[in-house]
Order: C-alpha cells, then structure tokens, then sequence
C-alpha cells in the first residue's frame, strides 16, 4: 500500500478537484450528465497530480476499472487509483495492481435511488469485500436539499469511518439558485478542504 503521506497527497488532489475544478467545469457549461463528470473529474486529477507523480510513486488511475481487488466481483470503480507490481509477472496490465489506493464513485442525476445505489456500492466494497482504500462518492444532483450531507450518524461512525469522503453539489433551500459544492469528510483526511 502507498505511504500515508501519498494517500494524503491523493486525497487533496481528489477534494480540490471537486470543488474547484469540477465547480468551475459545471458553473462553465462543460458539465452533462455522468459521463461528462468521470471525464472531467479524471482529467483534473490527473492533471493535478501530474505525470511525474504518477510514474515516481508507481500509480496509475483507471476509468471502469474491473480488475485487481475488484477482479470477479462482478463490480466496476468509476475511477479507480491503483499502485502497481514493481515488476510486471502477467500480460495484461490490470493484472499487476499491486494495491488499491482509491476508489471513486460519480453519480449525475435526478433521482436520489441512483445516489442511493452508489452508497449501497461502497458500503459493499467496504464491509463484504473488505477492499482496504479510500472511496469516494461524488453526487451532482440539481436539486434543493437542506443538508448536503448523504452519509448519517450512524454510516458515519461505522463503515465509513477514516474510509469515505461524500463530495457533493446541490442547491441550498433558500438559496440563490446557484449549485454549491460540499465535501462531507469522514476519512479524517485535509478536512480543512470541507470549507473551501
């Protein structure tokens, strides 16, 4: 597994993205749906990250990634940040995942059954396939809600405990109209990300 220091590293990268880069896509028109979002979130974290970093630390990031810890589970990652063998022993790149570093799951909808789902997914890794990484689950809904926060006390203090980051966006009740941007941290990572 990568150092704590590049899982801190990773997990900024990730919560900035969300707020700044994603926020200014959506605010920028550039934004349609789901398959927009992995693109643009992929893009810029990629970028944030940078090519060196990538090849230094041995990491790559895939798109509706099946392999490694997810191999024959029958799940996808959205996005998946993995660290691989120093050596590759097989042919096929996706069987030299050394390690999950982060999974992340994006969701652009009206619907709260599909964000719903997602958090289903997650909690899945977490508790029956004891996948040992960070997740992330990242919710466009334009939609008024009261709190941005998808995760209650009780997800909070159990199996997403130092484990899950909720990066959101919905419009506030009462508000301007206006989409905000919300990071609902429960892995104890750059929490003064939340208030940006």
């Amino acid at each position: 597994m990568a150092s704590k220091a590049v899982v801190k590293e990773i997990d900024r990268a990730i919560k900035e993205v969300w707020k700044k880069s994603i926020s200014r896509d959506y605010r920028m028109n550039y934004l349609l749906m789901e398959d927009t979002l992995k693109c643009s979130f992929y893009y810029h974290l990629r970028k944030k990250l940078g090519a060196q970093f990538f090849k230094d630390k041995n990491i790559r990031m895939f798109t509706e990634l099946t392999r490694g810890d997810l191999a024959g589970t029958g799940y996808k990652a959205d996005i998946a940040i993995v660290e691989l063998k120093k050596t590759f022993d097989e042919y096929h790149l996706g069987d030299n995942i050394k390690s999950t570093i982060a999974i992340i799951e994006l969701k652009y909808d009206h619907n709260d059954i599909a964000f719903l789902d997602d958090i289903r997914k997650i909690k899945s890794y977490i508790t029956d396939l004891k996948i040992d990484c960070l997740y992330y689950l990242g919710f466009i809904a334009e939609k008024e809600y009261e709190a941005p926060n998808w995760l209650d006390g009780r997800q909070t203090n159990n199996w997403a405990d130092k484990k899950v980051a909720v990066l959101s966006a919905n419009r506030e009740i009462d508000g301007d109209g206006s989409l905000r941007f919300f990071i609902q941290s429960c892995n104890g990572l750059n929490k003064d990300l939340d208030e940006l």
